[in-house]
């Protein structure tokens, strides 16, 4: 049997194996849909069997490197579609080159194993044309993936440029009116405001960009706990989440114990940035519901929003740095411009850092409601959780 014809006949349970393995790759992989990880295998399966058949019609005896590749030129393949969703999914480049390694094992594996061919071995020509058309696909998929990641970062960049931008210029202006003599001290106090916000809102952002750089570089962002009375942290956060947004109406429930051993500026700020989210994705007309139980092991606190669902795709990379989850609300004045994309992805950060968890649910009917766990004992021995 000829092994293109081999992985024709059983393309079914080659795609069953790719699926398998893609399952395990990263966490969020385990909720997505069959079809999602399956994400044009068969299709990538059918375009190697036809080069295949293609080369072995024309000439048995040219080996792979007297061939000119006869895909990589092409604008959009199913090899190239596939690299740009597993982007978006949130695999990594690793990940995405195991996938191809994993279907290259699976094929000559399920060869082994069969019955028909357990005994016989492909010829030379033909495991070279497969292995070929495996690197033509795998080099077609990292193109892609790859153009996305710069695409990505381009972004990033230009999105932190035009938000420092902006407080920048009202600093600029304020110290020109400052220097004016006919500002009278009312005026001149009301711009000293204005600049100290404008400060505070680069200094966020890039204290925002120093964190993602520390996670990136294994480093994780610091947890120095102490006794935290989170029913404190709670209010601090309504508070000033409330003051930003006059007509947002917000709710807050706290009930049981919330002393814990914690980073209290650090949860301070996990509020803050799910407040916010909130305020940006939720429905103006309903409130924003914030509660915080005290359990005897741990001390669970959810914020909760309504407004339209956020799509299954979006939940699952939606704590993944740079991502831009899309707006879910139709008032237009609160859709944020620009979005760095790293609040949640630093919740995340600071709430693993106290060996917690945090997840996210989204339905039409419910609202979105992000959850949060903080267990009272401190696991590592007290250590923040290095990434």
């Amino acid at each position: 049997m000829k092994l293109h014809t081999f992985i024709h006949d059983n393309l079914d349970e080659i795609v069953a194996e790719w699926e398998q393995f893609a399952r395990t790759l990263l966490p969020a992989a385990q909720t997505m849909s069959n079809l999602a990880l399956r994400d044009h295998c068969r299709e990538i399966l059918v375009a190697i069997v036809s080069d295949m058949q293609t080369a072995a019609s024309a000439d048995e005896l040219i080996p792979a490197v007297g061939r000119a590749p006869t895909r990589l030129a092409a604008p959009e393949t199913v090899a190239t579609v596939h690299g740009a969703l597993r982007h978006a999914a949130g695999f990594d480049l690793v990940q995405v080159i195991g996938e191809f390694r994993a279907l290259r094992s699976s094929v000559f594996g399920l060869w082994h194993r069969s019955a028909l061919t357990r005994d016989t071995t492909p010829t030379i020509a033909e495991i070279d044309r497969f292995n070929e058309a495996i690197d033509q696909a795998l080099t077609e998929s990292v193109v892609r993936y790859t153009s996305h990641v710069s695409a990505s970062r381009d972004m990033f960049l230009a999105v932190l440029g035009h938000d420092l931008r902006s407080p920048l210029q009202s600093i600029a202006m304020g110290s020109l009116l400052i220097e004016s003599p006919r500002l009278q001290d009312a005026e001149r106090l009301e711009v000293a405001r204005r600049v100290a916000r404008a400060a505070k809102t680069m200094d966020g952002l890039i204290t925002d960009v120093l964190e993602f750089t520390r996670s990136r570089l294994g480093v994780g962002i610091p947890i120095e706990r102490s006794e935290c009375d989170l029913r404190d942290a709670c209010e601090e956060a309504l508070d000033v989440v409330r003051a930003g947004n006059p007509g947002c109406e917000f709710t807050g429930e706290l009930s049981g114990d919330l002393l814990i051993s914690a980073d209290c500026s650090r949860l301070r700020q996990v509020l803050s940035n799910l407040l916010n989210n909130a305020v940006q994705h939720g429905d103006r007309r309903t409130p924003i519901a914030l509660h915080a139980l005290g359990d005897p092991d741990a001390v669970v606190i959810s914020i909760a929003n309504s407004g339209k669902a956020i799509p299954l795709e979006a939940l699952r990379v939606i704590f993944d740095p740079l991502v831009q989850i899309p707006a879910t609300t139709t008032d237009l004045s609160k859709r944020s411009k620009t979005s760095l994309g790293l609040g949640l992805f630093i919740a995340r950060e600071i709430v693993l850092g106290h060996g917690g968890t945090i997840d996210v649910q989204s339905s039409a009917l419910t609202g979105t409601v992000f959850t949060i766990r903080l267990p009272r004992a401190i696991p590592d021995g007290g250590k923040a959780r290095q990434l």
